[in-house]
């Protein structure tokens, strides 16, 4: 793998823990897109990998979500 495949996978996997947390939470697309100021389009497309989610925008998710930054990461 190159850094190109390397942060792809890390979208994908961030995007995948950013999903279970919110379900495990019960909490509606629309409901957390709306808590981050964005549509639900695009949390959909941080969800599947396909955007990158900015540092900024991650610190918001995980406080929305209660959980540390760190627990969207391998190994956490």
């Amino acid at each position: 793998m190159n850094a190109r495949d390397d942060a792809i996978a890390i979208n994908l996997y961030i995007g995948q823990r950013v999903r279970a947390r919110r379900k495990a939470m019960n909490i509606r697309q629309k409901a957390l897109a709306s808590a981050l100021g964005i549509s639900y389009q695009q949390l959909q497309k941080y969800e599947n990998g396909k955007n990158r989610m900015s540092a900024a925008k991650l610190w918001i998710v995980a406080h929305q979500l209660g959980v540390p930054v760190g627990w969207f990461y391998p190994g956490e």
